[in-house]
Protein backbone atom coordinates (compact mmCIF):
# COMPACT_ATOMS: atom_id res chain seq x y z
CA UNK A 1 0.00 0.00 0.00
CA UNK A 2 1.38 3.55 -1.08
CA UNK A 3 1.54 6.19 1.41
CA UNK A 4 -0.96 8.28 0.00
CA UNK A 5 -3.55 4.74 -0.15
CA UNK A 6 -2.45 4.72 3.56
CA UNK A 7 -3.42 7.93 4.38
CA UNK A 8 -7.08 7.83 2.42
CA UNK A 9 -7.76 4.86 4.07
CA UNK A 10 -7.05 6.23 7.50
CA UNK A 11 -9.37 9.27 6.84
CA UNK A 12 -12.26 7.14 5.96
CA UNK A 13 -15.24 8.05 7.83
CA UNK A 14 -17.18 4.83 8.51
CA UNK A 15 -20.33 6.53 9.41
CA UNK A 16 -20.38 8.43 5.80
CA UNK A 17 -19.18 4.65 4.37
CA UNK A 18 -22.48 2.93 6.14
CA UNK A 19 -24.62 5.56 4.86
CA UNK A 20 -23.42 5.31 1.46
CA UNK A 21 -23.54 1.83 1.31
CA UNK A 22 -27.22 1.82 2.55
CA UNK A 23 -28.41 3.96 0.32
CA UNK A 24 -26.57 2.06 -2.54
CA UNK A 25 -27.55 -1.38 -1.67
CA UNK A 26 -31.59 0.02 -0.86
CA UNK A 27 -31.80 1.27 -4.20
CA UNK A 28 -30.20 -2.12 -5.81
CA UNK A 29 -33.20 -3.78 -7.89
CA UNK A 30 -34.17 -6.66 -6.50
CA UNK A 31 -33.19 -5.90 -2.62
CA UNK A 32 -37.04 -5.05 -0.63
CA UNK A 33 -34.93 -3.63 2.01
CA UNK A 34 -32.09 -3.59 4.36
CA UNK A 35 -33.21 -6.12 7.18
CA UNK A 36 -32.75 -5.00 10.92
CA UNK A 37 -31.91 -7.73 12.98
CA UNK A 38 -31.36 -8.19 16.75
CA UNK A 39 -27.65 -8.84 16.03
CA UNK A 40 -27.34 -5.28 14.13
CA UNK A 41 -29.06 -3.65 17.16
CA UNK A 42 -26.95 -5.22 19.70
CA UNK A 43 -24.48 -3.87 17.65
CA UNK A 44 -25.48 -0.98 17.03
CA UNK A 45 -25.89 0.08 21.00
CA UNK A 46 -22.82 -1.68 22.20
CA UNK A 47 -20.38 0.24 20.79
CA UNK A 48 -20.77 3.31 22.26
CA UNK A 49 -21.16 2.15 25.99
CA UNK A 50 -18.52 -0.46 25.30
CA UNK A 51 -16.18 2.47 23.78
CA UNK A 52 -16.37 4.44 26.67
CA UNK A 53 -15.47 1.64 29.31
CA UNK A 54 -12.47 1.07 26.76
CA UNK A 55 -11.36 4.52 26.77
CA UNK A 56 -11.52 4.62 30.33
CA UNK A 57 -9.25 1.33 30.53
CA UNK A 58 -7.85 0.93 27.51
CA UNK A 59 -8.20 3.65 24.99
CA UNK A 60 -7.69 1.86 21.35
CA UNK A 61 -8.91 -1.55 22.53
CA UNK A 62 -11.84 -2.47 19.89
CA UNK A 63 -11.33 -1.81 16.60
CA UNK A 64 -13.84 0.74 14.83
CA UNK A 65 -17.43 -0.78 14.13
CA UNK A 66 -20.52 0.89 12.69
CA UNK A 67 -23.99 -0.50 12.75
CA UNK A 68 -27.14 0.23 11.26
CA UNK A 69 -30.32 -2.02 9.72
CA UNK A 70 -28.67 -4.68 7.89
CA UNK A 71 -24.96 -3.62 7.87
CA UNK A 72 -22.50 -3.91 10.55
CA UNK A 73 -18.55 -2.46 9.37
CA UNK A 74 -15.83 -2.97 11.56
CA UNK A 75 -11.90 -1.91 10.73
CA UNK A 76 -9.03 -3.49 11.93
CA UNK A 77 -5.74 -2.39 10.74
CA UNK A 78 -7.47 -0.52 7.71
CA UNK A 79 -8.67 -3.73 6.66
CA UNK A 80 -12.66 -3.25 6.24
CA UNK A 81 -15.08 -6.13 7.24
CA UNK A 82 -18.72 -6.28 6.38
CA UNK A 83 -21.77 -8.06 7.34
CA UNK A 84 -25.06 -6.88 4.82
CA UNK A 85 -28.22 -8.82 6.02
CA UNK A 86 -31.26 -8.39 3.34
CA UNK A 87 -34.76 -8.85 2.24
CA UNK A 88 -35.12 -9.28 -1.19
CA UNK A 89 -37.91 -9.63 -4.09
CA UNK A 90 -38.83 -13.10 -4.95
CA UNK A 91 -39.07 -12.08 -8.77
CA UNK A 92 -35.00 -12.42 -8.40
CA UNK A 93 -32.29 -14.90 -7.46
CA UNK A 94 -31.38 -14.70 -3.58
CA UNK A 95 -27.63 -15.93 -4.55
CA UNK A 96 -27.45 -13.63 -7.81
CA UNK A 97 -28.99 -10.66 -5.70
CA UNK A 98 -25.88 -11.70 -3.01
CA UNK A 99 -23.33 -12.14 -5.07
CA UNK A 100 -24.38 -8.97 -6.90
CA UNK A 101 -24.59 -6.78 -3.17
CA UNK A 102 -21.05 -8.00 -2.49
CA UNK A 103 -20.08 -6.53 -5.81
CA UNK A 104 -21.31 -3.16 -5.13
CA UNK A 105 -20.25 -3.01 -1.67
CA UNK A 106 -16.93 -4.10 -3.03
CA UNK A 107 -16.62 -1.79 -5.77
CA UNK A 108 -17.59 1.27 -2.61
CA UNK A 109 -15.06 -0.09 -0.14
CA UNK A 110 -12.31 -0.03 -2.29
CA UNK A 111 -12.96 3.58 -3.53
CA UNK A 112 -12.71 4.53 -0.09
CA UNK A 113 -8.49 2.93 0.12
CA UNK A 114 -9.49 0.47 2.77
CA UNK A 115 -8.47 -3.17 1.36
CA UNK A 116 -11.43 -5.70 2.16
CA UNK A 117 -11.65 -8.51 4.68
CA UNK A 118 -14.71 -10.13 3.83
CA UNK A 119 -17.84 -9.46 2.61
CA UNK A 120 -20.56 -11.67 3.72
CA UNK A 121 -24.70 -10.95 2.81
CA UNK A 122 -27.05 -12.85 4.34
CA UNK A 123 -30.64 -12.97 2.83
CA UNK A 124 -32.80 -12.75 5.56
CA UNK A 125 -36.09 -12.68 3.74
CA UNK A 126 -37.87 -13.29 0.45
CA UNK A 127 -41.16 -11.61 -0.26
CA UNK A 128 -43.29 -11.83 -2.94
CA UNK A 129 -46.10 -9.23 -3.82
CA UNK A 130 -49.14 -9.80 -1.44
CA UNK A 131 -52.37 -10.59 -2.56
CA UNK A 132 -55.19 -9.53 -1.20
CA UNK A 133 -57.33 -11.76 1.11
CA UNK A 134 -60.81 -12.19 0.53
CA UNK A 135 -63.27 -10.93 3.03
CA UNK A 136 -64.57 -13.26 5.35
Amino acid sequence: MTSDQSLRASAVDLEALADTLGEALAAHPGVVRLEPTVRSVIDRWTPSAIDQVHRSLRPAARPPTVARDGLVLSVTDLVLDLQIDLATDISRSALELAREAQDLAGGLVQATGLTIGHIDVTILAIEGARTPQPPR
